[in-house]
């Protein structure tokens, strides 16, 4: 198999495994990060599917990273958030429909496996080098552009989207998506994304070689 086909796959899977770790920390209702309770609230605000939600999220903050970095806005970007909201759309609305977890320990453990499914999955889709999704474009606009550290505008970034989602939350009178989860996700995954990052970069390796 050509190596750039490859690279495709594995960057596809990293965009399968976030999807798929998004959509457990929702389900979980142990809380999301600030992002995904952002986009959830919204969903439940104005009654439309999650992914499609990401996908106007995305042009947002796709349009501010190339205001912040004056240059044509990264329409790959959008069209990686698109994908992934349609991933996301499959995982939530379809093999998990109707899902509920009521015993804490199983919720807990579909947390913890929902967290590391995203921190996975975000490390394979940076090492391939190719487009991100549409916060982490955002996020490297801000660091690139300002010289800052990755995982204090990482946290920055996500401690907002979670106040606007806290905000939605006492609109809609509903705190489902807030809990542990939500501080391991806001204050925590840009530290476990760069714990992920070597063995993304292996699998990466290992991918090419054979």
């Amino acid at each position: 198999m050509n190596q750039d086909i490859r690279k495709i796959s594995y960057y596809f899977i990293g965009i399968i495994f976030l999807s798929l770790g998004v959509s457990l920390t929702l389900l979980s209702n142990l809380g999301a990060g600030g992002w995904d309770a952002l986009t959830e609230n919204i969903s439940k605000l104005i009654d439309i599917k999650i992914g499609t939600i990401i996908l106007l999220i995305g042009i947002t903050l796709v349009l501010l990273a190339a205001l912040i970095k004056r240059e044509i806005p990264n329409l790959a970007a959008l069209i990686v958030s698109a994908v992934t909201g349609k991933v996301i759309n499959f995982w939530y609305y379809s093999v998990f429909k109707g899902s509920n977890f009521d015993n804490f320990m199983i919720s807990f453990l579909i947390l913890i496996l929902g967290i590391i499914a995203i921190g996975l999955g975000c490390a394979m889709i940076f090492v391939t080098n190719f487009p991100k999704n549409h916060t982490e474009t955002f996020v490297f606009s801000i660091t690139n552009t300002f010289n800052l550290e990755y995982k204090f505008v990482k946290t920055a970034a996500d401690t907002s989207a979670l106040l606007i989602s806290f905000i939605l939350g006492l609109y809609l009178k509903d705190f489902s998506n807030f809990g542990i989860g939500t501080i391991i996700n806001t204050f925590f995954m840009g530290n476990i994304i760069h714990f992920m990052m070597p063995t993304a970069r292996k699998g990466l390796n290992l991918v090419l070689k054979n």
